[in-house]
């Protein structure tokens, strides 16, 4: 696919590794950069946030300010929550506040959690590998919450990040190896798409 915005170009082809290797499938560019983001900024489709990012927030159920150091996005109970990166369940499970919850680790550094959960995917367990937007729980109203919402973290090296005002990285580019057979699979089609532009270019003329 190739558009044109502002009078710069922009163009990307579809790869998916043929031994299925994690991170393998998408859209890159020419040169295999991944256009994806490793992560969504939100692990609902649809939803409201009801609490931000805030060092001062006063909590409805302890009643005492405290920081706030994640996102609330208030939804119905049992509202699908997706995984908003590619990684590996660290841990699932009731953990204090937090009720019924989920933490993944992506690219080693950066983990995120999914808390107050009414309950977990089926088969999901420690270990489980996820992929960006698979279904890993549900809204609920466990441990500390005052009403059906869902709390998600964001940490890089355990440091927690506010997810809405980062800069989030991008997905892993394609490895040397699968560059190669990436532009020998890309290489025609991307040339048909010059020979495209040149005829749309003679018409104009």
């Amino acid at each position: 696919a190739e558009f044109t915005n502002d009078g710069k170009t922009y163009r990307a082809a579809w790869f998916s590794d043929p031994d299925g290797r994690e991170n393998s499938s998408g859209y890159y560019t020419a040169d295999g950069k991944n256009i994806r983001k490793a992560f969504l900024r939100s692990p609902l489709e649809f939803s409201r946030i009801t609490s931000g990012f805030t060092k001062a927030r006063f909590h409805p159920v302890l009643k005492k300010w405290r920081a706030h150091k994640g996102i609330d996005y208030g939804a119905p109970t049992g509202t699908r929550v997706r995984a908003t990166g590619n990684g590996v369940v660290e841990f699932v499970g009731v953990k204090g506040g937090y009720g019924k919850v989920v933490v993944l680790r992506h690219q080693s550094s950066y983990t995120t959690l999914y808390g107050h959960l009414s309950r977990f995917q089926p088969g999901l367990r420690k270990g489980s590998r996820v992929s960006q937007t698979d279904i890993i729980g549900f809204v609920g109203a466990t441990g500390l919450a005052s009403g059906p919402h869902l709390h998600y973290e964001f940490r890089v090296s355990n440091v927690h990040k506010n997810p809405l005002a980062m800069a989030l990285p991008s997905a892993p580019p394609l490895k040397p190896g699968q560059l190669d057979l990436f532009r020998e699979r890309t290489k025609a089609h991307l040339a048909r798409i010059d020979l495209i532009r040149g005829f749309n270019l003679a018409q104009a003329d």
